[in-house]
């Protein structure tokens, strides 16, 4: 966070404009965000997960890069120590804009933001989804249930997420897998608030890499058939797989959600499943701080980054399809306000 002014009026200058900037270093390499002709949505960030960057600098470089909104995601189990209730995550997100706003605000003064990229508007449209991870599964108890539930009365809380099956074995953190079943029964109380309360969902599904039966999305799949996708919207967030998986669930009404990942050198068959989602149901995001796109792979990720993911994914779906890019900009914006409006 910016704190007081110290230092002579040029040092004060420079850091703001530090702040601000919209290039990131890779090792030696310099790359700077393009500008998008249309506003940009995050539609799944995780603010409360940066390991170095600050929530406030992440949001005022977000704004005047051209993103216009961000859902991020509140988990009252692996949250609880910062922000033990929604409560207390509201005000965490009001005090982040609003000093996110006066940053952004003194740059714009200063004349380091480009003004005619910039959206401003973002600092009025921050707000977030509730839910416990699959990680959490085991601990998902009525408490837990209660806390999701009581969340959304928040207006800042916009829905579900990020909820359900993750049958990988996290070798960074050795986090085994909880029982299928377990993560199944949490997902399906969750899915079941969210139908109820009519409000979208956003589902994270993840299988080992050899799983060629793609058991996660499977039981997913089933779940959704059996518990009901919410009118409000139902997300595959972070979708890695192919263009038949994508088809499957866009044929049950869910969006799909693409992100970082996507623009991965090893990871075509997602580009191609971009590329054949139908316009009225792509979203995208970065899962910030997780996978930064392509060429700053590697490197934190934050929300300002999501206008590189967009620039690759749609200038690679025009390429496949002959579509105009910004009408594919466009699309995934509509769709991101209809869901999150």
């Amino acid at each position: 966070m910016m704190g007081a002014d110290t230092g002579s009026p040029a040092q004060r200058d420079l850091a703001v404009a530090d702040a601000l900037s919209l290039t990131y270093t890779k090792k030696t390499k310099r790359f700077e965000l393009p500008a998008l002709a249309v506003p940009v949505v995050d539609t799944h960030a995780h603010l409360m997960s940066f390991w170095r960057a600050d929530p406030v600098g992440a949001l005022a470089r977000a704004a005047a890069a051209g993103v216009e909104r961000i859902v991020t995601i509140w988990d009252p189990l692996s949250d609880a120590r910062h922000a033990p209730t929604a409560a207390v995550y509201h005000r965490l997100l009001e005090e982040w804009t609003s000093e996110a706003r006066a940053l952004y605000e003194q740059g714009v003064r200063e004349g380091v933001v480009d003004v005619s990229r910039a959206t401003p508007q973002l600092f009025d449209h921050v707000g977030y989804l509730a839910g416990v991870h699959p990680y959490g599964a085991p601990d998902y108890n009525d408490e837990a249930h209660a806390l999701v539930a009581e969340a959304l009365d928040d207006p800042l809380c916009l829905g579900i997420g990020e909820i359900g099956l993750d049958y990988h074995f996290d070798a960074d953190d050795n986090i085994e897998a909880a029982p299928h079943d377990v993560q199944i029964a949490a997902m399906a109380r969750q899915l079941a608030l969210a139908c109820e309360r009519n409000v979208p969902v956003e589902l994270h599904l993840r299988h080992e890499n050899d799983d060629v039966a793609r058991t996660s999305h499977e039981d997913a799949y089933r779940v959704l058939c059996e518990v009901g996708v919410p009118a409000a919207g139902c997300v595959l967030h972070c979708f890695g797989e192919d263009r038949a998986t994508a088809e499957r669930f866009v044929d049950l009404g869910c969006y799909i959600a693409f992100g970082g990942a996507a623009t991965f050198k090893r990871n075509d068959e997602v580009r191609e499943a971009f590329a054949a989602c139908p316009l009225d149901r792509i979203v995208l995001e970065t899962d910030c701080p997780y996978m930064a796109p392509e060429p700053i792979r590697g490197i934190e990720c934050e929300p300002a980054m999501i206008c590189q993911t967009a620039a690759v994914l749609a200038a690679d779906r025009a390429a496949r399809t002959g579509e105009d890019a910004e009408t594919i900009l466009r699309a995934a914006r509509e769709n991101a306000l209809q869901l999150f409006a």
